[in-house]
C-alpha cells in the first residue's frame, strides 16, 4: 500500500512530514511525498513527471490552502474536502468521485488567477447563489491528473483568508505551516487505510 502525499510548498510539507513522522499508526505505510509548487504549469509537469518515473501510488491525498469569502459563516481553519470543482471560466463543472470521505464536501471555484477586487467583481453574478465561496488555482489539475491515472484520491483544502497575512512573507508562512502541522493525519491516515483495505 503506498499513498501518495502531495502539498504545493515544501514548508507545508515539511509540517506534514513531521507529523506523520511522529505518529502512531497501526499499520506501516509506504508513504511517499511530492511538493508540487504552485500554478498550473508547475502541478501539471510535478505530478505528471512523479507518475511517469514512479510505480503509482494506491491512492492520492492533496492538501493545501486555499482562499475564501464566507461572510455569513467564517470557519477558518477547519479543513474542508473538494467535491465539485467549478471553472470560473467556463463555469464548467467537475464532480469527483466520492471515494471516501474524510471532511466536509464543498465546492470550489477554479481560478486561472489570483482573485483580485477587479476580478472578483466579474464572477459576482454567477456565484451570488453560494453562501460559502471557496477558491484556488491547483484543485483542478490535481482532479484532472488523478483521473487520467484512474488513482483514487481526495483533495483537502484549509481555508485562509489571504488578507489577514499580507504583511510578510515570514508570516504567511508560519500562519500555513502552524495550520497544517495541526490537522488531524491520523485520523485522516486510519480511514485511507480502512477504506482501502476495504477494497483489496
Amino acid at each position: 500500500m503506498k499513498i501518495l502525499i502531495i502539498a504545493e510548498t515544501s514548508h507545508e510539507l515539511k509540517a506534514i512530514k513531521q507529523w506523520i513522522k511522529s505518529a502512531n499508526l497501526k499499520k506501516k505505510l509506504n508513504i511517499d511525498f511530492l511538493c508540487c509548487w504552485i500554478w498550473t504549469n508547475n502541478i501539471i509537469y510535478s505530478l505528471e513527471h512523479y507518475l511517469t518515473k514512479n510505480p503509482e501510488p494506491t491512492f492520492l491525498r492533496n492538501i493545501w490552502i486555499c482562499n475564501h469569502d464566507n461572510k455569513e459563516n467564517k470557519k477558518e481553519f477547519a479543513p474542508i474536502q473538494i467535491s465539485n470543482i467549478i471553472n470560473c471560466l467556463t463555469w464548467e463543472e467537475i464532480i469527483i468521485p466520492p471515494y471516501l470521505k474524510i471532511a466536509p464536501l464543498k465546492t470550489c471555484f477554479a481560478t486561472e488567477c489570483l482573485l483580485t477586487e477587479e476580478n472578483s467583481k466579474l464572477r459576482k453574478n454567477n456565484w451570488e447563489k453560494y453562501n460559502e465561496k471557496y477558491f484556488d488555482i491547483e484543485s483542478r489539475w490535481i482532479e484532472f491528473i488523478a483521473s487520467r491515472h484512474k488513482l483514487p484520491h481526495i483533495i483537502l483544502r484549509v481555508p485562509l483568508s489571504w488578507e489577514k497575512d499580507k504583511s510578510t512573507k515570514d508570516k504567511e508562512k508560519t500562519a500555513h505551516t502552524d495550520i497544517l502541522k495541526n490537522l488531524p493525519y491520523h485520523d485522516y491516515l486510519e480511514k485511507i487505510i480502512g477504506r482501502i483495505d476495504q477494497n483489496e
